[in-house]
């Protein structure tokens, strides 16, 4: 009987011995590192809707420069798209600087300006409009000679102007300028067609009108900048805009922003 009670203890004595740590333990695999995010940095001058403005509410840029950029950067294999707000004439310099690597603000495409820096085919052709009070007698290009002009400063707008006026008030941005005329401290403003017309509508209801285009102002369209020599990234950049210039959701872009102007 002691024999069999001795060998039912040292049984039980095994068993818990082999729970206590018998097992042998399997590592956990090794979890792979996440892969780095590749992000795009992108220049703009958010104050210029409906091509790029901030919306403050959710802390978001938006428009339709915006919205493509985004859709373009995606398509050159990059996961996320970090947005710096610049004034505009500070723009093409933040590509040699380093501080961006493409720029996109509604930006016409110039001999001068290609000296700075090196552009995308362009995604939209552009236009220039004169703005002046809803009440004001049409009088087309005749009616803004030698008047107080006013347009956003560094930009083709502010060019145009000063060839039409000698008296031409620079500011800040488009909307100052539509204000600057609310308030009769300008008579007529020059922007573009696009953010003209979404000002008019939107912001200027019964206050202000469009008067007048400004005919061929030798400018080659809008389009997206690069650093000078940046031919990889040119080329990389081109390529996924022609395939998103080419698809369904461009043709739908384009019309949430501009209708069918």
């Amino acid at each position: 009987m002691k024999k069999i009670v001795s060998f039912v203890l040292a049984m039980i004595c095994l068993f818990a011995l082999a729970g206590c740590g018998g097992t042998q333990k399997t590592e956990a695999p090794a979890q792979k590192p996440a892969a780095a995010e590749k992000v795009l940095r992108v220049g703009t001058d958010a104050d210029y809707p409906p091509f790029e403005y901030y919306r403050e509410a959710s802390k978001t840029y938006t428009g339709f420069d915006i919205e493509l950029m985004n859709a373009v950067a995606k398509g050159m294999g990059y996961s996320k798209v970090e947005y710096v707000n610049l004034e505009f004439n500070n723009l093409l310099p933040s590509l040699n600087d380093k501080q961006v690597d493409v720029v996109i603000s509604c930006m016409g495409i110039t001999e001068e300006r290609s000296k700075m820096a090196d552009f995308s085919e362009p995604y939209l052709d552009s236009g220039f409009v004169v703005v002046g009070p809803a009440d004001a007698k049409a009088g087309g290009l005749d009616a803004i000679k030698d008047k107080k002009l006013t347009a956003e400063v560094g930009t083709l707008p502010a060019k145009v102007a000063k060839e039409y006026s000698k008296d031409v008030v620079e500011c800040s941005g488009a909307e100052e300028a539509l204000n600057l005329v609310v308030n009769k401290k300008a008579d007529f403003a020059i922007m573009d067609n696009y953010t003209a017309k979404a000002y008019v509508s939107n912001n200027f209801k019964a206050k202000l009108a469009i008067c007048a285009e400004i005919p061929d102002t030798k400018d080659k369209g809008i389009g997206i900048a690069v650093a000078k020599g940046n031919k990889e990234l040119l080329a990389k950049l081109n390529e996924a805009l022609r395939s998103y210039r080419d698809s369904a959701a461009f043709v739908q872009l384009k019309k949430t922003y501009f209708g069918n102007l």
